[in-house]
C-alpha cells in the first residue's frame, strides 16, 4: 500500500511540476509605433504565416491590443526509433500577441503533439509538451525519450523561424498606412 501511495504522489509531482514548453518575449520596437500600427502588423503577419487567419485567429481585440489564435505544424523526421511512422504527426498550439504603444509581447504555448494512424495500428501521441526530459506515456505504447526529445527539437526550431518572421514583421511599417 505504502509503494502505491509513493507511486501516486511522484506521479502527481511530476504533473503538477512539468512546466509547459513555451516561447515568450516582450520586444521594444520604435517608440513612434503606435498600439494600433503594431496590431495592424501582427495583424498582417497571422494573414501571411498561416493558410486561412479567419479559420486561425481566435481573438482579434483592438481596443485591449490583443490578437491570439492557434496554429499547427507537421512533425516529421529524419531519425529511426521504435513507432515512429505512428509518433510522426502535427503539433497544434496557441499563439497571443499583446501590443502596446512602443512594444508588444508574444506568447506560443500550449503545444500539443498528435501522432497518426498508419496501417492497422493506432497513433502514439504525446498529447501536451512540457520542458521535462523524460517522456510522458504516450497514448499507446511505452514512453520513448528518443520521440518525446526529438518533437521538443523539432517544434522548438520551427517556432523560432515563426518568432523570427514576427520581429521582422512586426518593424515593418503597415502597408495600409502608407500613402499611395
Amino acid at each position: 500500500m505504502k509503494k502505491l501511495l509513493t507511486f501516486f504522489i511522484l506521479l502527481f509531482s511530476t504533473v503538477v511540476f512539468s512546466q509547459e514548453l513555451q516561447f515568450e518575449e516582450v520586444v521594444k520596437v520604435d517608440s513612434t509605433a503606435t498600439k494600433d500600427e503594431l496590431f495592424n502588423r501582427a495583424r498582417t503577419w497571422f494573414g501571411k504565416t498561416y493558410n486561412n487567419e479567419k479559420f486561425v485567429i481566435s481573438t482579434e481585440d483592438r481596443v485591449n491590443g490583443e490578437i491570439s489564435g492557434n496554429g499547427s505544424m507537421t512533425y516529421r523526421t529524419g531519425k529511426l526509433y521504435f513507432g515512429v511512422g505512428a509518433v510522426i504527426g502535427d503539433v497544434n498550439y496557441k499563439v497571443n500577441i499583446f501590443v502596446k504603444d512602443g512594444r508588444y509581447k508574444y506568447l506560443f504555448h500550449s503545444f500539443r503533439h498528435e501522432g497518426t494512424d498508419v496501417g492497422g495500428g493506432s497513433a502514439i501521441s504525446y498529447g501536451l509538451l512540457t520542458n521535462s526530459s523524460d517522456a510522458p506515456k504516450p497514448s499507446r505504447g511505452g514512453a520513448n525519450n528518443k520521440a518525446w526529445n526529438d518533437i521538443k527539437e523539432q517544434t522548438a526550431i520551427k517556432i523560432k523561424k515563426t518568432i523570427e518572421s514576427l520581429k521582422e514583421a512586426m518593424n515593418k511599417k503597415y502597408e495600409g498606412s502608407k500613402e499611395w
